[in-house]
């Protein structure tokens, strides 16, 4: 997903219709998938029809091994 423009600075769609989340909302879920590094994954936990937490999972390789080993 890293070839799609991001939308930094610029103005959103007019035909942009957000039904669950705020702006503010999906602005921070686009900066944590951002952070999660090379290894990891974003939780999206909705309770009620409600967004209530994003848990972040951030993963590390455990031993670095060379190929062949």
């Amino acid at each position: 997903m890293k070839n799609l423009e991001p939308l930094r600075g610029a103005s959103l769609p007019n035909d942009l219709h957000l039904l669950k989340l705020t702006i503010e909302q999906v602005r921070r879920i686009d900066e944590m998938l951002d952070d999660v590094g090379e290894y990891g994954e974003v939780h999206i936990i909705v309770q009620r029809g409600e967004l209530r937490y994003i848990n972040k999972v951030e993963s590390y390789r455990f031993v670095d091994r060379e190929e062949g080993e």
